[in-house]
């Protein structure tokens, strides 16, 4: 037991509380604020007495805490690293730096001590080295931050996000770099596997495919490098296919998303992959469905071979019925009703024949004959118009999910109003929306740390 003395009285204290009295001593901003915190719970009265208003406060405080003790934990580690640094016999005292660096609990300031290496006659800058920080950086945890904003909205909202939800805010030119650096180690880090594993795998696997054209601007340099040419004026916007593929095992809601901004063959790549993390072996059966896109029939040929039945989306087919049907609007239904049912009983030829009392004469234009673009569709595509044994056997006819992948993946940040990407930022973007969409995300920043915090170690 001990005593401490404040003004009115002494204090009878145990050992630890007159450690943590000591210590809060030592470091008077930090204890500065947690008697702010104990006004907070002893004083109500004159603070904001509704809930809301105290978590606030609270919210408030404890963003200033966070801060002081990090700046406090700078000033420490860069006195013990000096410390340590100035003790080898080939470091010689240089001189002081101001370094500063953003994280979550806003910006901090440290005076470093830098050396100079006689033997090799480099400066040393022993605590940024050891604590990972660059002069004017942003810490890890504020481009995990960042990066998750930049998934989701535009980059011009970062810095409102980041006031809103952390008190701090960062140029819109950071908010975007970081997020496009760690989009682009997102797409670097993929290793897709392209080789079926020689295990029996599972049972069966359904895959859709589908894609979606995403605005894409490319700028030409002018040949003149005298000129000063501002690149808005020498660009070209054009659309690009982004093309996606979803995997799920029947019975589980859990899909698996692939997905890219490259060629078909790199598509097809994605999905293999994606089937591979889902459990496809040598013996697993795969129902593939899409639209009519002669790419996606090829992918899934090429790919998974005779282990692969592939279906036409039943609801994009019956797109084109309902252009063919003939009549009033309730004669339209009543048609397109029975040749829905028609078609789920495999009776394809009795839907053709239909359609054939109807043919437009040859010399209309497609656009003007949907009767003759209809039995088209349908003529060319009779192999994989089988609906009766998908639905026999409990299986989709229709890939409403991939549609719907394509509106929270690719959709919903890549054709936000006024967005333009090149072609190598609209890939990683995308990797890092699938990322998120194949809850990825906590993997992904737990071995980013990993490797930053063995690089800090072996400083």
């Amino acid at each position: 037991m001990s005593e401490f003395m404040n003004d009115d009285e002494t204090i009878e204290l145990t050992s630890s509380a007159l450690e943590l009295a000591l210590r809060l001593q030592a470091h008077p901003n930090i204890s500065a604020r947690v008697l702010s915190l104990l006004d907070i719970v002893e004083n109500p009265s004159e603070m904001d007495e509704t809930a809301s208003g105290t978590e606030l406060l609270i919210i408030s405080e404890l963003q200033k805490l966070g801060n002081d003790t990090l700046q406090d934990w700078g000033n420490s580690q860069q006195k013990k690293k000096a410390k340590a640094c100035g003790k080898l016999p080939s470091m010689r005292r240089h001189r002081k730096k101001r370094l500063h660096w953003h994280s979550l609990l806003g910006t901090i300031q440290v005076i470093e001590q830098t050396y100079y290496n006689t033997s090799d006659g480099k400066v040393v800058r022993p605590f940024s080295d050891s604590a990972q920080i660059n002069c004017r950086g942003y810490s890890l945890p504020l481009q995990r931050a960042i990066t998750d904003f930049g998934a989701d909205v535009s980059f011009g909202r970062i810095p409102e996000k980041l006031q809103e939800h952390y008190g701090i805010t960062v140029p819109i030119s950071s908010a975007q770099v970081i997020t496009q650096k760690h989009a682009n180690v997102v797409k670097k880090s993929q290793e897709l596997t392209e080789k079926i594993p020689d295990i029996d795998g599972v049972e069966l696997l359904i895959t859709e495919m589908d894609g979606t054209m995403i605005p894409i601007v490319k700028t030409t340099l002018e040949t003149n490098e005298k000129l000063i040419i501002d690149r808005r004026k020498n660009r070209e916007l054009s659309w690009k296919e982004a093309r996606l593929s979803l995997v799920e095992i029947p019975g589980e809601k859990k899909s698996i998303i692939g997905g890219t901004v490259g060629n078909v063959n790199d598509a097809g790549n994605q999905l293999l992959h994606s089937a591979i993390r889902a459990g496809l072996g040598s013996n697993t059966r795969v129902h593939a469905i899409g639209d009519g896109a002669s790419w996606i029939v090829n992918q899934v040929n090429r790919l998974f071979g005779e282990r692969a039945s592939y279906l036409i989306d039943f609801y994009h087919l019956c797109k084109y019925l309902a252009a063919a049907a003939p009549g009033n609007e309730q004669q339209q239904k009543n048609w397109l009703k029975q040749h829905n049912l028609d078609l789920k009983k495999n009776q394809v030829l009795k839907v053709l024949k239909n359609l054939s009392t109807s043919m437009e004469p040859e010399h209309l234009a497609d656009k003007f004959a949907p009767v003759r673009v209809c039995t088209r569709y349908i003529k060319n595509r009779l192999e994989y118009l089988d609906y009766k044994s998908a639905i026999d056997a409990d299986l989709p006819i229709g890939s409403g999910k991939i549609e719907s992948a394509h509106r929270y993946v690719i959709q919903k940040r890549l054709k936000l109003t006024g967005s333009w990407w090149t072609v190598e930022k609209a890939d990683d973007m995308l990797a890092l929306r699938i990322l998120r969409a194949n809850n990825d995300w906590e993997s992904y920043w737990f071995n980013y740390y990993q490797e930053k915090s063995s690089s800090a170690q072996a400083v």
